[in-house]
């Protein structure tokens, strides 16, 4: 795949070109949600590493036509590798050590939304994970037990009827090293107002990934409680799987899948 800003730009320029403006609200209402994940990715020929975290994203109106997204994430997963970390002091036992990564992020976003016809929004994000290894490691480019990041992000989405076409580009910018650029297309189905059917793909790293993601809020927890699964592969030697199982609360009013992921989040 070779996906590139333009795809978000023309998404932009069917959004922005209707007249719909004035008879919808970006935001219908304040929107919080609470969410719990649990990520597991095997590496072929290599170990496998999990990860459990949480997060929260509250969704804000801002007047009739904009509408803006805060919101942090913690996470802490365990890994044997030596390829992100290096023994500063010899003390590493064995050629693979333990390690405990410890990553918090946060966001910022702004977006102008139709809800009948998309969004298109621009934002800010900022990173740090930190190592705890079986001895003395650094990361190579902060030189430290810790390593910053910050960015910026695109994103834009079509509303067909039951289907959304969606495109992501994330430009991220490591402490004292490169920048590192992603851009993710996606296409999705309500066969259900409140079951979403999700496929994938993005090239982080010059390495394709394709994946499939469902999300569903089950009657039975009155349209305020959800779940999703996704599972994702790369095209790359060794090739990466990975899998996640959350869930996620939503504050306030109990709306259909299909009606929050367009009017309130």
């Amino acid at each position: 795949m070779n996906f590139n800003r333009t795809a978000i730009g023309a998404l932009a320029v069917c959004l922005l070109g209707s007249n719909a403006f004035a008879q919808e609200r970006a935001v219908e209402r304040t929107h919080f949600q609470l969410g719990v994940a649990s990520v597991e990715t095997d590496t072929s020929n290599s170990t496998s590493s999990g990860a459990i975290g949480a997060d929260l994203f509250a969704t804000l109106p801002l007047g009739r036509f904009l509408g803006v997204t805060l919101g942090g994430g913690y996470e802490r997963s365990r890994i044997r590798t030596r390829d992100v970390l290096e023994d500063e002091s010899g003390q590493l036992a064995g050629s693979r050590p333990a390690c405990t990564f410890d990553s918090l992020t946060g966001t910022a976003s702004l977006f102008v939304r139709i809800p009948s016809l998309g969004r298109v929004s621009a934002g800010y994000d900022i990173g740090e994970l930190s190592a705890d290894c079986d001895g003395v490691a650094l990361f190579p480019l902060s030189g430290k037990d810790e390593q910053a990041s910050d960015g910026y992000h695109f994103a834009a989405e079509v509303y067909l009827g039951n289907f959304t076409i969606g495109a992501n580009y994330v430009s991220t910018q490591f402490e004292n090293g490169p920048e590192s650029e992603a851009t993710t297309v996606s296409a999705s189905w309500y066969p259900l107002d409140s079951l979403k059917l999700e496929l994938f793909g993005n090239d982080l790293y010059d390495e394709d990934t394709y994946g499939l993601r469902i999300e569903h809020q089950p009657e039975i927890f009155g349209d305020g409680l959800g779940v999703h699964l996704s599972f994702a592969t790369t095209d790359a030697t060794p090739s990466i799987k990975t899998w996640e199982l959350g869930i996620a609360y939503y504050f306030g009013r109990r709306v259909a899948l299909k009606t929050r992921d367009r009017q309130y989040r």
